[in-house]
């Protein structure tokens, strides 16, 4: 084979392959993680808690790449009735502003103490596409998740407190 033969064949391959995880999947992140806490802090120190104190949710890492997220505000908004087809426009905007939740892959890089998650799906669409890095810190059965963005021209920084389930 050629050169450029095997180099073509190279790349068909690496095309053909699905997404991998960048470097062996860190052992001590995969597993199931509970919200402990959720803030967001603004550049001032003020803190906002968008999904209440004691907010619920899981966050799944899995030693094939995937992962998942779901977290909701508690306690989650009042509605009117138990049939979602009765709720009304008001309800479903607090519902949908109360609740987060995506999958997809994710990618390590252990250097950099980075996860990076690569959403497939995303309740808000948002993220889908994008790769969202958050900085971990692993201590014992706690995952500190941190990133930090701009909103309406203001930095934020968000600070994920989570507990391994067993």
């Amino acid at each position: 084979m050629s050169g450029f033969t095997c180099g073509l064949a190279a790349i068909l391959i690496a095309l053909a392959s699905p997404l991998q995880v960048a470097g062996p999947a860190l052992p001590e992140l995969v597993g199931s993680w509970r919200i402990v806490s959720y803030e967001d802090r603004d550049a001032a120190g003020v803190v906002v808690y968008p999904y209440g104190k004691t907010p619920a949710g899981l966050l799944i890492y899995d030693s094939t790449g995937h992962m998942a997220v779901q977290l909701m505000k508690t306690p989650p908004p009042d509605v009117a009735s138990d049939d979602w087809d009765r709720f009304t426009v008001q309800e479903k905007v607090a519902l949908y502003d109360g609740y987060v939740a995506y999958f997809g892959r994710y990618e390590v890089d252990r250097a950099r103490k980075v996860v990076t998650h690569l959403p497939e799906a995303d309740l808000s669409r948002l993220y889908i596409g994008r790769r969202e890095e958050r900085h971990f810190q692993l201590t014992g059965n706690q995952l500190v998740l941190s990133e930090t963005w701009t909103q309406s021209g203001k930095p934020w920084r968000g600070v994920r407190v989570f507990e391994r389930l067993k």
